[in-house]
């Protein structure tokens, strides 16, 4: 790589300011430092490892870093740096970073650091001042994106319906829904509103992935959805469009797994399409909650023109239907083991005494998935709807 010492991310790092002076210490180190190509699958540094080879700051590509099982914890890129308190601590490496692509980076080694510390005492002062320059950036960077993240989880949280009255006016309709995100803002969302004084569409839906960019495409299904479906089309052709709609322009290839319901509570009709979405738990009568049979069709955003099927139920009064996404299900406890389908239908039914009030049910089943985890992270968003006739 030619010109590498021009780059923004050295300068930025040493201190080079647009001159082209820096302090001697910076100068000195730079003047140390050599470039070093990794090829993708090749480790950089390894967990375990010694730390001898010292600061790699990367100039092109993208790396994974691994915990010691291998489990990836975060991925890097041009501007990040590795390894670099490694120029001023012993000890051994304590995660593996890989190469994902091919990675080109600025690299200084321990053993020339330290003999060049030792003969100018002006270069582990510059270097230290390096470190604290470059963490007070990331203190700062990482309160910016504090401040903008509660931002985006507001906004989002708001953009979730709240209240039922309205919906609870309609005849034999009782309604409540519930969304936990694993993270400041989440993909999980759901969705309630009345098409005209018969009938009642509410739905849940999942993202794949986390975050503002789930965010954001859970914010575009949304609106996709209740769009078309307030052009009082049939389910089927509305899911198609939607689909349609959500593969446009999808560069980050995300999906969406969908619940889409319509009650009519003239004629005790259920109609619904299943893109892709866990199965509902049905309660008929009084009787006891279990998984309903009915078929699953293809997510949406995922691949073009896809057929969908309205299917239909009938939901009369006395009957129940609990909605969820798979943060549900695949809730792990502390022994990392899963919540799965047969406890959640054993929990639902082990509740039946409460199984007439929506907002106290959904509340228990809250609390039953945290004692459930037993102090182990939410890794997943979770949000149920729940309606009684």
């Amino acid at each position: 790589m030619e010109n590498w010492q021009e780059l923004k991310i050295i300068k930025d790092f040493y201190q080079i300011e647009e001159d082209g002076s820096m302090p001697e210490g910076s100068r000195i180190l730079l003047d140390a430092t050599d470039l070093a190509t990794f090829e993708p699958g090749e480790d950089i540094v390894t967990y375990g490892a010694s730390a001898d080879d010292g600061m790699y700051i990367i100039l092109e590509g993208r790396t994974k870093v691994l915990g010691p099982k291998g489990a990836l914890i975060s991925e890097q890129e041009s501007g990040d740096v590795v390894g670099e308190l490694a120029l001023i601590k012993d000890g051994t490496r304590k995660a593996t970073v890989r190469a994902a692509t091919k990675v080109t980076c600025a690299h200084l080694s321990k053993p020339v650091f330290e003999g060049l510390a030792q003969s100018n005492t002006k270069v582990y002062g510059a270097f230290l001042e390096l470190l604290y320059t470059k963490t007070t950036k990331i203190v700062v960077e990482r309160e910016r994106m504090k401040s903008e993240l509660e931002i985006a989880a507001k906004i989002q949280s708001g953009y979730l319906p709240k209240s039922f009255g309205k919906f609870n006016k309609m005849p034999d309709v009782h309604i409540a829904a519930r969304m936990k995100p694993a993270k400041e803002v989440g993909g999980d969302f759901y969705d309630v509103f009345q098409i005209d004084e018969d009938r009642l569409c509410f739905l849940i839906a999942d993202v794949s992935g986390k975050g503002v960019p789930a965010s954001l495409f859970m914010t575009v299904a949304k609106t996709h959805i209740k769009n078309y479906m307030s052009l009082d089309m049939p389910l089927a052709e509305m899911a198609e469009r939607v689909n349609n709609q959500l593969n446009e322009d999808n560069d980050e290839e995300l999906f969406v797994t969908v619940f889409i319901c319509v009650l009519d509570v003239k004629n005790h009709t259920l109609s619904f399409v299943n893109g892709g979405h866990n199965k509902p738990c049905i309660s008929r009568a009084g009787g006891a909650f279990e998984m309903m049979d009915c078929k699953v069709d293809f997510v949406f955003g995922m691949m073009e023109d896809m057929p969908y099927r309205e299917q239909k139920t009938t939901l009369m009064p006395g009957d129940k239907f609990y909605l969820y996404t798979d943060g549900v299900t695949e809730a792990f406890n502390d022994k990392e083991e899963l919540f799965g389908d047969d406890r959640l239908v054993e929990t639902l039914n082990r509740h039946m005494d409460i199984a007439g009030e929506p907002d106290r049910l959904l509340d228990t089943m809250y609390e039953e998935l945290h004692t459930f985890a037993n102090g182990a992270d939410q890794s997943d968003d979770i949000t149920m709807v729940y309606l009684v006739r």
